[in-house]
Order: structure tokens, then sequence, then C-alpha cells
């Protein structure tokens, strides 16, 4: 009996090791090797001749055009995750398969997607434009979903009647012209059943379960009862915190850095997609420029405000990129982001940029506003992060603490929640003025106009005040904040009113 009750489709990059370092590039003959010997080649490798096992001195002898990669599991791993870190915007279940394939389960997505057909084609298109090519498997438990992704089945007609298969105890079924090398099974037992003349699900689903317990021991039938659904099979499912990092490598060394123009322009295409897809924004990402003889040279960019624009932010990478020296060559870049943020749906601009009044007098308009962020993304990527920055309140009462400057990536922002109401300056000395020791005079008597407000504050730093401030007006009609100190009486000017 299927105990699961649910859809799983299974993608198997088969291609995986070579793929991590070939995207996209299919005219030079790649090749993967380990202990010098080729495990994976590609397309224009296979087609001249190059087999799994041959020597590097018998594929150099084929053609001296070829390239060779050592193979790297902990980046095939790395960009596994990543891929199950995209896959999450079909499914919030997505699972990990070492050493090439993910699972997702697809059980409450299909009528988002309009059917499995949609789906699978959506995947696959999505996929295309990455450079990664899968094999897909889909069936109701996620170990048969697993085996017919990397035996290469097609799905049984599971795009018609996968539905009706899953739910009706027929996961078995459907497993029965699969091999048996392609069950993840210990080697010494595929071995024993081929002796007994097993080759096939069918035939080994026919023998009684006791036997194959006592024979091959309870782990191995409790991968099948998981594998058919007789047991259920719970998953281990990727976190969904979401992160970003994707590389290019190239076959010959980069000498020239505006030649990095495009591969950057892909790689924050695909940062674009990510973010599109998992409804995220990102406020900063860092490149990361690397070759296998000199020390990696990094930059990061940060926006005024989080933001999805591939295009603008290419222009900000280009010119961060033309401040990098030092690299005089380059075989690998890459990207990375870490910090995201909810996009927030924005319902248009019903009036094409009008602006209209708000309550407090200032007229907005969203236009005006995404001028405002790209000319401080610009003058950030020119100047560095700590050259521009905005004000903020600070919570202190003294007025020469009572702001403080604010870096564009981190806003970290004050706000009273229980504002004074007393009127403040918008221009304040950088020290206080002294006027007179016994009345308020500026080129003349000052009339006070409103006051006294007492700020007594700060005497436990070292830093404390203690006066009385009045608005007062001059006899030309000006405003100035001014105050009293209360231990000499004396009078300052602090501030000026506009």
């Amino acid at each position: 009996m299927n105990t699961n009750n649910g859809i799983w489709l299974c993608l198997h990059f088969s291609q995986l090791p070579i793929e991590v370092f070939d995207r996209h590039q299919q005219e030079k003959p790649v090749v993967i090797i380990s202990r010098q010997r080729v495990v994976y080649m590609n397309v224009s490798a296979q087609k001249l001749g190059i087999t799994p096992g041959s020597s590097m001195n018998t594929a150099y002898t084929i053609s001296e055009q070829v390239v060779s990669f050592e193979r790297d599991e902990e980046k095939e791993l790395a960009t596994l995750s990543q891929l199950a870190q995209w896959a999450y915007q079909f499914s919030p279940n997505v699972s990990i398969k070492v050493p090439h394939s993910i699972l997702l389960d697809i059980t409450g997505c299909l009528k988002l997607f309009r059917g499995i057909k949609n789906l699978k084609a959506t995947i696959s298109e999505g996929l295309n434009r990455l450079g990664f090519t899968a094999a897909t498997g889909i069936n109701g438990t996620p170990m048969s979903a697993l085996c017919f992704a990397e035996s290469g089945f097609a799905e049984s007609g599971a795009e018609k009647a996968s539905i009706e298969i899953i739910h009706s105890d027929r996961v078995a079924d459907s497993l029965h012209p699969i091999p048996i090398q392609f069950l993840r099974i210990d080697e010494h037992i595929q071995n024993t059943l081929h002796q007994m003349g097993i080759s096939r699900c069918q035939q080994l689903f026919e023998l009684p379960i006791d036997g194959l317990n006592r024979r091959f021991g309870i782990f191995f039938t409790d991968y099948l009862q998981r594998l058919t659904g007789e047991k259920p099979d719970p998953q281990k499912f990727v976190a969904d915190k979401p992160r970003f990092r994707s590389d290019v490598t190239f076959l010959s060394d980069v000498t020239n850095t505006q030649s990095l123009v495009f591969p950057m322009k892909r790689l924050l295409g695909e940062l674009q997609d990510f973010l599109i897809g998992r409804q995220l924004l990102v406020n900063q990402f860092r490149f990361k420029l690397s070759h296998r003889n000199h020390s990696p040279k990094e930059f990061t960019i940060f926006l005024a405000n989080p933001d999805n624009d591939a295009q603008m932010f290419l222009i900000l990478s280009q010119l961060q990129l033309d401040k990098v020296g030092g690299m005089p060559e380059i075989d690998n870049v890459s990207l990375a982001a870490g910090i995201f943020f909810e996009a927030e749906a924005d319902s248009g601009d019903l009036f094409h940029g009008t602006q209209f009044k708000q309550k407090d007098g200032r007229t907005h308009s969203k236009a005006e506003e995404a001028r405002a962020v790209r000319l401080i993304n610009m003058m950030t990527a020119r100047l560095g992060p700590q050259a521009c920055f905005g004000l903020s309140l600070a919570n202190d009462h003294r007025p020469e603490f009572a702001w403080k400057p604010v870096t564009m990536a981190t806003k970290d922002c004050w706000h009273d929640d229980q504002p004074s109401g007393n009127a403040r300056p918008l221009y304040l000395l950088p020290t206080p003025k002294f006027l007179s020791p016994d009345v308020p005079y500026l080129s003349g008597k000052l009339e006070l106009l409103q006051g006294p407000e007492r700020i007594d504050f700060g005497w436990w730093d070292n830093k404390g005040i203690a006066r009385d401030y009045y608005i007062a007006q001059h006899h030309s009609g000006a405003l100035y904040w001014i105050y009293q100190h209360l231990h000499d009486r004396s009078w300052y000017l602090h501030g000026i009113f506009s």
C-alpha cells in the first residue's frame, strides 16, 4: 500500500561534474579527470572519440585543444545546493540527493503550474538558461522518482497517468522495467542478485520479503518498502533561508578585465531570475575574481534601496570593475549574495508619475524616487560606501548628539515614538557662539518668543549639559535658537531657523 500519497519529481544532473566548469561553452572539448583518467566529457570531446577511462596522453593525442579540469566534488555539492535553492521557487519541499540529484515534492503545486507538463517545461526552460541539463523522473515516492531519473527511463506515461499511478498502489508496477543497478543498494547485493538471475525490479518484487530480509538484512528490505511506498520515507528538506552563489570558469585565462563584462552580465541575470522566482530583493552583492596562481580580488556593490534590477546591477559593477588592479590573469568569476529582503507588491502608478501633495506638504513621485536612488547608487559605486550616507535622529536629548550618520547598507535609523513637539532649527552651529553674560544680545537685544525648554542630560558620560533653550527673534525678523547656561547664566547662540 502506498503510504506517501504524494507526487515527487526528481531532477538528475548526470553531467554536473562537467557543467560546473563548462556551462554554455560547447565548442572546445572539455574533460574531467580523476587520477589522470577521463571520467566525464562534454559533447565536443565525445564527438572526437574520447571515452571514459582514457588517459590524458590519449586525449591530447586525439586533440591538442582538449581542456582538462580535476574533478571537484566540493564544487559539485555547492552547485547542487544552489540548484536546490533555485528549485525552491517551484516547491517549498526540496531535498538534495548526493551526488547529482534533487527531489521536489510537487503534490501541492500542480494547480499553480497547471499540471505536470507545464511544470516540467518551466523547470526545463529555467535550467537551460542556467546552462544545466537534467533528466526528470516523476512517481509517488521519493526513491521511485529518483530511480526513474537516474535510470534515464521515461516516466511511464507520467505526464498523462502519473496521478492515477501514484494514488492507486501501482508505484511498484511502474518500477518493473527498471534494472536493479539503478537501485541505491550495496554493490555486493547487486552482484548477488545478478548471480541469482535477477536483473530487473519486477523479478526482485516477486521474491518474498521475509526471505530477502533474512538473506540481505533489514536495511535492504526497508529500502524496498520505502521505494514502493509501503513505508513512509520522510525527507530532509533544504532550509528556507535564501542564499545565492554562482560562478563562471573560463577555458582559457582572461587578461583584460573589460572582457569580464559579459560573464558578469550573465551572472547578474541569474541573480535577477533567482530574486524574481523567490520574490526577494537584495541590497548588496559581491564579485570575486580568481586565478589558480594569484590571490583573489573581491569587490562589493552596495545599493541605496533593495532591488532586483540586473541592468542597474551591471552598471554599478562596471564602475567597480574599473578600479580593480593587480590581476594579470583571471580564470574564474563568482557572484554571491547573502542578505535578502521580501519584495513588496507594487500596484503600479495609475497617474504615470504625477506628483501629489502628501499630508506633510511634500510632493512624492515614484519616478523621482527611482532617479534619486539611482544617483545615490552611482555615487556610492564611484566614491565608496563610506562616502555616501544619510542622516537620522539619534536617541539623545543633547542637540550635539541628537543626530547620526546612516550608511546606505544598514539604514539603522532611529524613530522617536513620542516626539516632544518642540521646534528644532535646520542649521545647528558646530560650536555654540557666546552672546553675552546677562541678556540675549546679537547686534541688538533679542526678543524671546518661546521657552524655556530645559535640557539637563548626559552627566554620566562627562559630556553633560544643563541649559534652558529659547526661540528668539532678531529685529530683522530672523529666528534664532539660543540657550542660557544654568551654571553661569550666560547666553549662547546654538541654531538658526530657516
